[in-house]
């Protein structure tokens, strides 16, 4: 799945969301808009521009659509890391992927042992597809 730009508004709703499973309108704009000084009519806006893009499913309920993400939290990153590293050719995704190693390195070791066991088990799940 190609992951679209986000602004930082639809970011701020996909968090709540993620968080809540589900909300309509008024309840993300009563979250995440009012401190924001946003109008519900943003809102409404950021939630369905977030639908186009098929991020949230929404449904009808009563008068008002109650909204929820299409994909978690972890699957959103995960397509979102791939969608950068298929921008990239040859070399230059190589010193990317270097560069998060690096920087999760340095960042927390068990992070870095964690890796390192997703790559194991994606290995493991290649060969036996073999």
């Amino acid at each position: 799945m190609k992951i679209p730009l986000l602004g930082e508004l639809e970011m701020s709703a996909l968090e709540l969301l993620w968080q809540r499973g589900t909300a309509d309108a008024k309840e993300v704009h009563s979250a995440i808009g009012v401190s924001r000084s946003i109008t519900l009519s943003t809102i409404q806006s950021t939630l369905e521009r977030l639908n186009r893009k098929r991020l949230l499913m929404r449904e009808r309920v009563g008068h008002a659509y109650h909204y929820a993400p299409v994909l978690g939290r972890a699957e959103f990153r995960a397509h979102a890391m791939a969608n950068a590293l298929s921008d990239l050719r040859g070399a230059d995704a190589a010193g990317v992927m270097a560069a998060f190693v690096d920087l999760v390195a340095r960042t927390d070791r068990t992070k870095l042992d964690d890796l390192e066991k997703i790559i194991g088990r994606a290995r493991d799940k290649r060969q036996a597809r073999r």
